[in-house]
């Protein structure tokens, strides 16, 4: 029933009958409100190029006038035989466009101008341009309730059009044909749809049109016939109406959008759901349909459409794809045997399929999420109804982390870029949460290798998945409370049986009752993940390395005689190597430096006396660098509950103590957490045993208030814990 071809030949024509009527031999020739004419784009049997993203405005019979879907005042005329373009003045109505002809609205005057031969008449506008039709331009003059329209020639001058019922207003015009215009108006507040004969001035076919959309103005005319869409206020369904001209016979057609794209081409009717390739369905309307209204018999062409306009010399114009042919303009005409075919004859530069159209931003082979905050996805496709699936996959635990996107970014959400619809969401290293019931939980991605895949599908069904799929490790330096090497602090606690857990890995290992103390020392054995060490009632200090999944190696024999500390602490960089180390004060008030090595089987260094007096305090906490200086500090809590701060100097010491706040007796411990907002600031962590609660305290990074008000966590929440670390 229908084919569809690539032209094969250079389109060429004379202006149409009515252009040399109403502009007449002695037309004159004006400068231009138009920019000069570009370079021909390139050719190929014919073919000629327009702009990506671009969508027909009208067609005649040397050229047709396209424009930029996301750039209205990007108008160009493109010739036929070349592919030469004139770009257009700005903010151009569409029904200030017919053919190869465009009026232009001056503040006094209105000029015709033929972009195919480069002539042009001005006149008196004697009031407001309300469209363009058969070369003629039409202004309407408002008086009172009621306006007057007219019709302006080079060849007639200007001559009132007549037929229009008193009190008709807010007209516009537009091209119907060769020999006819179109006029839209109201009367009385209903909405008129008309046909005005050039040749006479006069309106014709005046139909009231209460349910057809006022905003729209799709009407299509041919030598026997009109038709629009109206919708139905009950069950707002839509449907065309088919008017017989001269007659009151009229038929209708359903159809699936109230605004279709409706034209005609001899006796078929020919419609189409614009923009189908940017929808999230399959759906037959987005092809090009015609139904012939003699026979009854009906076909399709092309796979979506964006545009379709009448040609001056009878012929439809389409913008749209056909797959395996390519996205652009297609010359639809009939046949010998009366039949629609299609010519392929101006080129996009894209398929009429899915396709990824410019380069994409996807992962490196490796990120040190030390360095960078995420990680790219984004691609780019030429359509906007694609349904867009990421999904990142952590390849020793399993976990993932999964994006879908149907439809496009809104407008606003800057989805559209000259090269393309941008899909994909930077990952910023989250993965699903343990608990699937919190589907909004999260996790710090883990270090280590990852798989990752896009697959990109066309919600309508034009062409295949477009997949991609690639891996890539990430790395971090070790964290002092990082257990499962993940970046983000791991907060450990034991319960009264002994039960070691954190809040991600949960139980970790039951018997850790036989420690004192237990604290968590970060990386000190040069295994890159956080150990801890734990001191036993005999004062003997262990080593557990970390394993980098939330658990523990054996534990390794540091020494004896750690039995003379009351307090110790660990995690921070106080010397400036790298390396976290220790800090140990003895019941006479002496602070002691370990220093670590870095080596498990002697971890840390002999011991460096600091100095002396901070048996006032009866808690110690390592906090990393949290006042900005560079090296780790340390919090004092005294036995009045005043907390105080001493900044790191980088070689062991301190600089002298800056008053926090008071209040700070209500916790039982105080734990040094490393980041734990992921804000780039060291906190602090607080158990409070009369609620069971810990709570966080962010940092500031400011000395003298290092520390913003606390905030309830879940972690830990009511349960009975007898040590924090």
């Amino acid at each position: 029933m229908y084919s569809v071809r690539t032209h094969r030949r250079r389109i060429a024509g004379c202006a149409a009958t009515v252009l040399a009527v109403t502009l007449g031999a002695g037309s004159l020739t004006v400068p231009a409100a138009t920019a000069a004419p570009s370079p021909a784009a390139s050719t190929e049997d014919g073919i000629v190029e327009v702009p990506t993203h671009s969508t027909i405005v009208t067609g005649g019979a040397a050229g047709f006038i396209s424009t930029n879907d996301y750039r209205r005042d990007s108008r160009v005329w493109i010739r036929y035989e070349d592919g030469v373009r004139t770009t257009l003045g700005s903010h151009m109505a569409e029904n200030h466009l017919a053919g190869d002809t465009v009026l232009e609205c001056g503040t006094s005057d209105a000029t015709v101008r033929n972009l195919a031969t480069d002539t042009a008449f001005t006149v008196a506008k004697n009031g407001q341009c309300v469209g363009l039709a058969g070369g003629a331009a039409f202004t309407e003059l408002r008086s009172g309730g009621s306006s007057t329209l007219r019709m302006h020639t080079r060849a007639e001058g200007s001559r009132e059009v007549t037929g229009l019922p008193a009190g008709a207003t807010d007209m516009q015009v537009k091209h119907g044909n060769a020999v006819h215009g179109l006029l839209q108006y109201l009367a009385d507040g209903v909405l008129h749809r008309a046909v005005i004969d050039l040749a006479t001035a006069t309106v014709t076919e005046d139909r009231a049109a209460p349910l057809a959309d006022r905003w729209t103005f799709e009407v299509a005319l041919s030598a026997t016939r009109s038709a629009w869409t109206e919708t139905d206020p009950t069950s707002r369904k839509a449907y065309l109406v088919v008017h017989t001209l001269g007659s009151d016979e009229k038929e209708t057609f359903p159809v699936a959008t109230s605004r279709p794209q409706v034209e005609f081409l001899g006796d078929w009717l020919v419609h189409a759901t614009s923009y189908g390739a940017d929808t999230l369905a399959p759906s037959p309307d987005h092809a090009l349909n015609f139904r012939n209204l003699k026979t009854g018999a009906t076909a399709t062409l092309l796979d979506h459409v964006k545009d379709v306009v009448a040609t001056t010399d009878g012929d439809l114009l389409v913008s749209g794809g056909k797959l395996g042919t390519g996205d652009g303009v297609f010359r639809v005409s009939l046949g010998q045997d009366g039949t629609p075919t299609a010519d392929f004859i101006a080129a996009s530069g894209y398929p009429a399929g899915l396709a990824e159209v410019h380069e994409s931003q996807l992962p490196p082979t490796a990120v040190d999420f030390d360095k960078t905050r995420r990680v790219p996805f984004t691609q780019y496709f030429n359509h906007q109804g694609v349904k867009f699936t990421e999904t990142i996959r952590h390849v020793r635990t399993g976990k993932t982390f999964r994006y879908t996107q149907d439809g496009f970014f809104e407008a606003g959400d800057e989805g559209y870029y000259p090269h393309g619809f941008w899909m994909g969401l930077d990952w910023y290293g989250q993965l699903d949460a343990a608990n699937p019931a919190d589907p909004k939980a999260t996790v710090a991605a883990y270090n280590g290798a990852y798989t990752w895949e896009t697959t990109a599908e066309s919600g309508a069904g034009f062409g295949p998945a477009i997949k991609r799929s690639g891996t890539f490790t990430v790395t971090r330096a070790p964290k002092q409370h990082d257990f499962d090497d993940n970046g983000s602090p791991d907060l450990l606690a034991r319960d009264a049986s002994g039960v070691l857990s954190t809040p991600d890995a949960g139980k970790i290992g039951g018997g850790w009752q036989i420690y004192n103390r237990i604290e968590a020392a970060g990386d000190i054995a040069g295994s890159t993940h956080a150990d801890i060490v734990a001191r036993d009632a005999s004062g003997v200090l262990w080593l557990y390395q970390g394993n980098g999944v939330g658990g523990f190696a054996g534990r390794v024999k540091v020494g004896g005689g750690w039995q003379i500390y009351d307090k110790l602490t660990g995690g921070s960089d106080f010397t400036g190597d790298g390396r976290p180390d220790l800090l140990a004060a003895d019941r006479s008030g002496v602070l002691y430096l370990y220093r670590a090595t870095g080596n498990v089987s002697a971890p840390f260094a002999a011991r460096k006396r600091i100095g002396s007096g901070w048996g006032v305090y009866n808690q110690l906490t390592a906090t990393g660098n949290i006042a900005g200086a560079g090296a780790g500090d340390l919090v004092a809590r005294d036995k009045d509950g005043v907390l105080w701060l001493y900044l790191g100097k980088g070689d062991g010491t301190f600089t002298g103590r800056t008053r926090v706040t008071a209040g700070w007796g209500r916790y039982g411990e105080l734990i040094g957490s490393g980041d734990y907002d992921n804000d780039g600031k060291n906190d602090l962590l607080a158990h409070e045993p009369a609620t069971r609660t810990v709570y966080h305290f962010p940092g500031t990074g400011l000395r003298a208030t290092p520390f913003a008000g606390r905030k309830a966590t879940t972690d830990f929440k009511g349960g009975s814990y007898n040590h924090f670390g």
